[in-house]
C-alpha cells in the first residue's frame, strides 16, 4: 500500500472507508487492535491479591472476568481470622495499597477486623465487588487444549456446580487459604474442646480452664496472652523457638506498646498529605532496608541477631526459659514477629513452657515424648495453613497434569512466582519463591498485577493463543533460585514453612529483595515463554498497514511532543 494513499490534500483520508475495505492476506485491521482479542478472566480468590488484580482490569477495555470467592465476603485470610489477638505483624500504614492511603489506622499493628474493613472499603470504592461471586468454590480447573479455555467446574451455595469458561485463568488465593489440623496421632480421640485459629468458635469460654496452645509462630504469639489471664492453666507447645521481639516497630515507630495512634496523629495524617508520605516512605524504606541482614554471615547479621537476643534476654528474666526461647540459628530463618505481650504472658505463675514432643494425643490431654499425660480441658492449634503452594482445587493443564498432584509429589517449583511451566494461561500472586519475607509486600502483590496486565495485553495486541512458560527457562530459574539461597537465612538451620524441610529447598521466599522482585517483573521476558498464535501466520496482527492513531484519527506528529 503506498504511503500517499492515506492522504488527499494534505488531510487524513476516511478511516471508516479504510477499515470496510477489501483486503485479501491480511487483516482488515490496524495493527495492535485489542478488539480482536476480547479475553475473558477468571480469578480465584476476592482477597488483597485479587481486589488488586480486578482493580487493574477493570481500567482496559475489551476485557471481562469474575472472580470466585469461597466466603460469604472478600478479604480474604483478613475475613477468616477471627481469633483473639488476631492482627497484623507487619506496620499497618506499609500493609495497604499504594494508591489507596488509609490515615486512620488505629495502631501501629491493627487488628484483623479493621485490616478487613479496609479491603472491603477498596473493593467497593472501586467498583470490584459487582464482578465477585461469593459462596463459589472452585473444585477444579482444566486447560481444554482444542478451543484454548480454561474450563472451570465452581460449586456455588445453594446451587447446582456450573461450568465457567476463561480465556485465561489468575490464581488469587493467597498462600494462606487452607488452614489444616496438625498431624497428631489421636487429635480426633480428644473429648474436650478443640479448636483452631484459623476456624475460631467465637462461642468458647475459655475462664478457668486448662488450656494448651500447639504452635509457636505468629498466631500462636498473639492468642496466647489474650488467653492467659483468663485460663486456670495454660501449657505452651514449643517444638522449636523462635525470635520474638520485646518492640513494636523499630525506627520512626519504635515502642515497647502497640499504643493507638492519637486524634492529633490521624489528623495530621489526613490533613498533610507531604507529612503522610513522608511518614509512609520512612517505614517502608526501613522495611526495605532489613533485607541487608538476611544474608548469613554478614556484619548486617551478625549485629542484627545480637540485638535480638540482647532483647529476648533483657525481657526474660527466667535463665530456664532464655535457654528454651531464644533460637540458635540465623535471624529471619523463621519469621521474625513481634510480642511483647506473648514475652510478658509466658512468665505468668500459670503458663508453662513444653518442649517435650508430642507423641499423641488422648481422650483427656496430651500425652508428651517424656510419658507425662498433661491433663486438659480445650486444645488450641495455632498450626496455621497448608503451605505446601498446592492448589484447593484440582489444576489440569498440558497433557492432563494436575498440579495439585505434581506439588504433592516434590516440593514446589514455578516462574518467578507468577507462572507454571505446563500450564497456559495461567498466572498467580504469590506462588512459590516470591517475597513473602523479603521486605514491604502490598507493592510486590500490585507489581505482581501489573506484569499479569502485561501479559494479558500482549495476548490482546498480538492475537496470541496463549503463553506457556519454558521448562527450561522454569528449570534455570529455579537452580538459580536455589544458588542464591544458599547464602540466604531462609537456608539456614531452623525448621520452617519457607522451605521443604525434607531436602531444604527454599519454596517461599524470593531469591533477592522486594525491590529485586520489583525490578525484575516490570517487563516481562517473553523469551521466557512458548508463543501459540491464533493465526498461521503470526504477524497478522500487524493489520493493514495502518496504525491506531491513524484508526483514532489521533495526533500524527506525537514524536515532536517534546520540542
Amino acid at each position: 500500500m503506498n504511503a500517499n494513499m492515506l492522504y488527499d490534500e494534505g488531510k487524513q483520508m476516511n478511516n471508516d472507508a479504510l477499515l470496510t475495505s477489501s483486503f485479501s492476506g491480511y487483516g482488515n485491521y490496524p495493527s495492535y487492535d485489542s478488539t480482536r482479542r476480547p479475553l475473558h478472566v477468571v480469578i480465584a480468590g476476592a482477597g488483597p491479591s485479587g481486589i488488586a488484580m480486578a482493580i487493574e482490569l477493570l481500567k482496559f477495555p475489551n476485557i471481562t472476568f469474575e472472580i470466585f470467592e469461597k466466603n460469604p465476603d472478600v478479604g480474604g485470610t483478613w475475613f477468616e481470622n477471627r481469633y483473639p489477638g488476631a492482627a497484623c505483624d507487619v506496620a499497618s500504614h506499609a500493609y495497604q495499597y499504594t494508591f489507596a492511603s488509609n490515615p486512620d489506622w488505629s495502631s501501629h499493628f491493627s487488628p484483623a477486623l479493621e485490616i478487613f474493613k479496609y479491603f472491603r472499603a477498596i473493593a467497593e470504592e472501586f467498583k470490584v465487588l459487582d464482578h465477585v461471586r461469593l459462596n463459589s468454590r472452585i473444585v477444579s480447573a482444566k486447560w481444554n487444549v482444542e478451543r484454548s479455555k480454561w474450563v472451570l467446574e465452581v460449586s456455588c451455595e445453594g446451587e447446582k456446580p456450573k461450568k465457567v469458561e476463561g480465556d485465561v485463568f489468575v490464581n488469587a488465593a493467597g498462600i494462606l487459604n487452607q488452614w489444616k489440623w496438625p498431624n497428631i496421632p489421636g487429635l480426633d480421640t480428644f473429648k474436650g474442646y478443640r479448636l483452631h485459629t484459623a476456624n475460631w468458635d467465637s462461642s468458647w469460654e475459655c475462664d478457668q480452664q486448662r488450656v494448651a496452645v500447639i504452635g509457636t509462630g505468629a498466631t500462636g504469639i498473639q492468642v496466647v496472652p489474650k488467653l492467659q489471664p483468663k485460663v486456670r492453666n495454660l501449657e505452651v507447645y514449643m517444638r522449636s523457638p523462635t525470635y520474638i521481639l520485646p518492640s513494636v516497630g523499630f525506627g520512626v515507630e519504635s515502642s515497647t506498646f502497640n499504643e493507638p495512634y492519637t486524634m492529633e496523629e490521624r489528623q495530621r495524617f489526613r490533613s498533610d498529605p507531604l507529612y503522610y508520605k513522608k511518614f509512609r516512605k520512612a517505614i517502608e524504606q526501613q522495611m526495605n532496608e532489613n533485607f541487608a541482614s538476611s544474608i548469613k554471615d554478614s556484619s548486617a547479621q551478625n549485629e542484627a541477631r545480637q540485638w535480638a537476643e540482647n532483647m529476648m534476654r533483657k525481657s526474660i528474666t527466667s535463665k530456664e526459659l532464655q535457654e528454651k526461647l531464644i533460637p540458635k540459628w540465623e535471624l529471619g530463618c523463621r519469621r521474625l514477629t513481634p510480642g511483647k505481650p506473648y514475652l510478658d504472658a509466658i512468665q505468668q505463675e500459670n503458663v508453662s513452657i513444653v518442649t517435650s514432643q508430642i507423641q499423641r494425643i488422648v481422650e483427656n490431654g496430651i500425652e508428651t515424648a517424656d510419658g507425662e499425660i498433661h491433663h486438659l480441658d480445650a486444645i488450641v492449634c495455632a498450626t496455621g495453613f497448608d503451605t505446601s503452594f498446592t492448589p484447593a482445587f484440582d489444576l489440569y493443564g498440558l497433557d492432563n497434569h494436575n498440579l495439585r498432584q505434581i506439588w504433592a509429589t516434590k516440593h514446589a517449583e514455578a516462574y518467578m512466582g507468577l507462572a507454571v511451566s505446563g500450564f497456559p494461561n495461567y498466572w498467580t500472586f504469590l506462588g512459590p519463591n516470591t517475597p513473602i519475607a523479603n521486605g514491604s509486600l502490598i507493592p510486590c502483590i500490585e507489581s505482581s498485577a501489573k506484569y499479569i496486565i502485561a501479559v494479558l495485553q500482549k495476548l490482546q495486541r498480538e492475537q496470541i493463543r496463549y503463553l506457556n512458560i519454558k521448562q527450561s527457562v522454569q528449570d534455570s530459574f529455579n537452580a538459580y533460585t536455589q544458588a542464591v539461597h544458599k547464602d540466604l537465612v531462609w537456608s539456614g538451620s531452623c525448621r520452617s514453612w519457607y522451605k521443604d524441610n525434607s531436602t531444604g529447598a527454599v519454596t517461599g521466599v524470593w531469591p533477592g529483595s522486594s525491590i529485586h522482585f520489583m525490578d525484575v517483573v516490570a517487563t516481562p521476558r517473553w523469551e521466557d515463554y512458548e508463543i501459540e498464535y491464533m493465526n498461521p501466520n503470526p504477524f497478522t496482527f500487524l493489520g493493514n498497514g495502518v496504525s491506531d492513531r491513524e484508526a483514532k484519527n489521533a495526533d500524527l506528529t506525537y514524536y515532536l511532543n517534546d520540542l
